[in-house]
């Protein structure tokens, strides 16, 4: 039996009226029009695409925003927390997502930790790892984190007490997921991978609930094939690269897996668009957040 699909499109479709309500209601009743500030340094392909997407809904959602476009060979860490710090020190703006991937040569911690708490709608900074590294929703959850979670709430994925596989470590992706899958609001027990993983396939054909975050040429067409599945298990695509003018694909062989997998994200399709509606999510707390005001509750 095929796999259920987690359709993320699908999820976010349906989150889209709340969001705009909760938005509206905050022009009308506080004057507040969210702005969302994008610092993006280089041309990295997936980089502007998920610019892309971020913005048209933060337009959709009548919100604003403003990009911030940087050459990669002209910055380091000085000038970037500068313009970090602009940001911080503007009201008008709400939110300030700093985009990945970062120059090797600029230390992205500090940048991270230089985010207003307030307005680190990605919650890289110290200050949003604290809630979600003591199992506790803190002021923000990582986009992609948040996403997943709605995805797992919506198909009704058992989690509590299950194996779970993560690979990947990046702190807005593979990282966050682990710990908060593992931690006291997920409750999974969770077995973290990455490139100095061994015997990755044994690993993954034990999971539950299988997250791959990777989103690199692995020498293959695929990291996650068939074989490596447990029959009826999550399986959970936040992988992203570019193969070629105007394509992308993920880590898992969508087709073959879904023969194998109980459910299973497309990608595109699938995380993606739930990572865009999490951070719109994420820039009206913020702002409610500015005004004193408690984080907003949805639906799923």
């Amino acid at each position: 039996m095929a796999a259920i699909v987690m359709d993320g499109r699908f999820v976010s479709e349906l989150l889209m009226p709340e969001v705009r309500r909760h938005a509206a209601e905050l022009k009308e009743r506080h004057g507040c029009v969210p702005v969302l500030a994008a610092i993006l340094v280089g041309d990295e392909p997936a980089s502007r695409q998920y610019v892309r997407n971020k913005r048209r809904l933060v337009r959709e959602m009548g919100c604003e925003s403003r990009v911030v476009e940087l050459r990669a060979e002209q910055v380091t860490t000085e000038s970037l927390l500068e313009t970090i710090s602009g940001l911080n020190d503007d009201p008008a703006i709400t939110g300030i997502l700093l985009q990945l991937p970062l120059p090797a040569n600029v230390n992205q911690f500090a940048l991270f930790d230089a985010i207003a708490p307030d307005k680190d709608v990605d919650a890289v900074g110290a200050g949003a790892v604290i809630g979600f590294y003591r199992g506790q929703w803190g002021r923000f959850i990582p986009c992609t984190p948040r996403g997943v979670l709605t995805l797992l709430d919506y198909y009704k994925v058992p989690v509590d007490g299950k194996r779970a596989a993560v690979i990947g470590r990046s702190d807005i992706a593979g990282k966050p997921i682990a710990l908060i899958l593992g931690g006291r609001m997920r409750n999974a027990t969770v077995t973290w991978c990455h490139r100095h993983t061994r015997d990755l396939a044994s690993i993954c054909r034990e999971a539950d609930i299988l997250v791959s975050c990777v989103g690199a040429d692995v020498g293959r067409a695929y990291l996650i094939t068939a074989d490596m599945v447990k029959p009826g298990a999550c399986v959970i695509d936040v992988g992203f690269r570019r193969v070629g003018p105007g394509r992308f694909v993920g880590d898992v062989d969508f087709d073959a897996v879904s023969e194998v997998a109980g459910w299973i994200t497309p990608n595109p399709g699938g995380t993606g668009p739930m990572t865009v509606i999490a951070l719109m999510q994420n820039l009206l707390d913020a702002a409610r957040y500015q005004l004193g005001l408690d984080r907003i509750h949805y639906s799923i």
